[in-house]
């Protein structure tokens, strides 16, 4: 007999909601200070890949463009403005559209609209990040990282139609940190490879898997409990429930993601706000001869046939708070489904 999957947990809310900017915020050009006749009176300091002005054209231009491109799910048009693990998660919701709930499809109707964004601009970078609230489906606060693609013969400069979303995460749990400016009005980009408290950004990605690998018995066990690491810990200790007494067993292990890009900067406490990749297998066999699964809707959108075993590929991302002293957050964690074999 067919083992029935209803569903895949790992995978639920992959693809991200957008909205149109309001009121402006955060950063201002870092401009050399001026002598009472306009001259310049010391070397300009470090500045931004981009000015406020331009960070909010960006902004506005990937509004408007990917309301367009959820609503005919054309992937050729988002591209023109995301890339990376937004791009994939984004393709994946639309070439699994058929298949979704009237629940799930929503989101793509939605105009894409933030309001109220603040841009944290580094200094000596290509990327920013913002936050804001997302109007649709229902208001949330949101992080967004936008990098500049360089074009050929462009040096350094970044046309406003080069930027990219890269990342897009609704905070789910806590508090978002408030982001260390200099005199300028710049932030403070983060090495993702050197420690902050208790962490590095980079091994967050590893220590957050920890919790669908063994439900945080190991690394994870340094993260503070919240909304975020509950539901990884309950979809572990649960990860067998619905396929019943069929002879079926599910696992979830860590994989190399497909967009490695990562992105940190300095809070105000002392620590980093990180934004990190993620990405895991869900492996779903059967334990007894004779039996087959039958693949859920989304996963039957790559390969329909009943089989043994099923390996879902989820990729997505995670946004975590390194706070100087004390546990490390992770404030959101987003996958999608994005391949079945």
């Amino acid at each position: 007999m067919a083992v029935l999957l209803a569903g895949t947990a790992a995978g639920c809310g992959g693809w991200q909601t957008r909205d149109r900017g309001g009121a402006a915020g955060g950063a201002r050009d870092a401009r050399g200070a001026r002598d009472g006749d306009g001259r310049t009176g010391r070397s300009p300091g470090p500045r931004g890949a981009v000015t406020l002005a331009q960070a909010r054209r960006v902004l506005h231009r990937y509004e408007k463009i990917a309301t367009r491109a959820d609503r005919t799910r054309d992937a050729e048009l988002l591209a023109k403005v995301a890339a990376g693990n937004v791009l994939e998660r984004s393709k994946a919701g639309y070439r699994q559209y058929d298949a979704l709930s009237r629940h799930d499809r929503a989101p793509f109707a939605h105009p894409t609209r933030y309001r109220k964004p603040t841009f944290h601009i580094p200094a000596g970078t290509s990327w920013f990040l913002v936050t804001a609230t997302r109007t649709a489906p229902t208001p949330q606060e949101t992080v967004l990282v936008f990098a500049g693609e360089r074009r050929a013969g462009g040096g350094n400069q970044h046309p406003v139609g080069s930027w990219r979303l890269h990342a897009a995460l609704p905070l789910q749990a806590g508090r978002l940190p408030r982001i260390a400016t200099t005199r300028a009005g710049l932030a403070t980009e983060a090495d993702t490879g050197s420690r902050s408290g208790a962490l590095r950004p980079n091994d967050v990605p590893g220590t957050y898997e920890d919790l669908w690998q063994t439900g945080g018995d190991d690394e994870a066990a340094a993260l503070a409990p919240n909304a975020v690491t509950k539901e990884a810990r309950s979809t572990y200790l649960h990860r067998d429930d619905e396929l019943g007494a069929e002879g079926a067993r599910r696992r979830f292990v860590p994989v190399r993601p497909r967009h490695r890009d990562s992105y940190a900067l300095r809070t105000a406490d002392g620590g980093v706000l990180a934004v990190v990749p993620l990405a895991h297998e869900q492996r779903l066999s059967v334990t007894r001869p004779g039996l087959q699964l039958t693949p859920s809707d989304e996963e039957a959108v790559y390969d329909p046939a009943p089989r043994s075993t099923v390996v879902s590929t989820f990729h997505g991302q995670a946004l975590a708070h390194l706070p100087r002293n004390g546990r490390p957050a992770v404030l959101s964690a987003k996958y999608a489904l994005v391949d079945s074999r």
